[in-house]
């Protein structure tokens, strides 16, 4: 819940709680593109059987459910009055998908064999999942523009 409506009661700062969960997926998304922005630096990194490369990273989601008495849900079931509050990043996971080793005898990391293991981090993929980000900030800003539009409609017909 917005912390300045606190005192204005349940009913008041349920009004306001679309810019929470837009918000939300907001901070998110923000979390994503520092995710994804951190395994495009390690895109070059090798490493060997002794001392792996870096692994790319993947933010996992979680739907944020709120219960009638604002009790917060993370276990994947709705709450008593079914009302979603968002989402947050869960965790962030490594990808555990295989190291590619590639022929380089002069690295300095080379095994016996003359290989050495290339990070799973693959550009394109990155590249993809930023501009996914992107498109999904665009859509939280345009759903913010609109949540204020209506609170503003609201607001100028109480009285009416």
């Amino acid at each position: 819940m917005t912390p300045h409506l606190k005192e204005t009661g349940p009913q008041m700062a349920g009004i306001f709680n679309g810019f929470d969960i837009i918000g939300g997926g907001l901070r998110a998304e923000m979390q994503r593109a520092e995710v994804i922005a951190v395994n495009l630096s390690h895109l070059q990194d090798v490493g060997n059987k002794n001392d792996e490369p870096y692994r790319r990273r993947a933010v996992v989601f979680e739907e944020v459910l709120q219960k009638t008495r604002s009790e917060t849900l993370m276990n994947g079931v709705r709450g008593a009055d079914g009302l979603m509050n968002g989402v947050r990043v869960g965790e962030v996971v490594v990808d555990r998908s295989p190291l590619q080793p590639r022929h380089d005898p002069s690295h300095p990391k080379a095994d016996a064999n003359g290989f050495v293991l290339m990070t799973n981090v693959d550009m394109f993929r990155e590249m993809v999942d930023l501009r996914a980000v992107q498109r999904s900030f665009q859509a939280n800003l345009a759903a913010l523009r609109t949540y204020r539009g209506m609170i503003q409609s609201a607001v100028q017909n109480i009285g009416r």
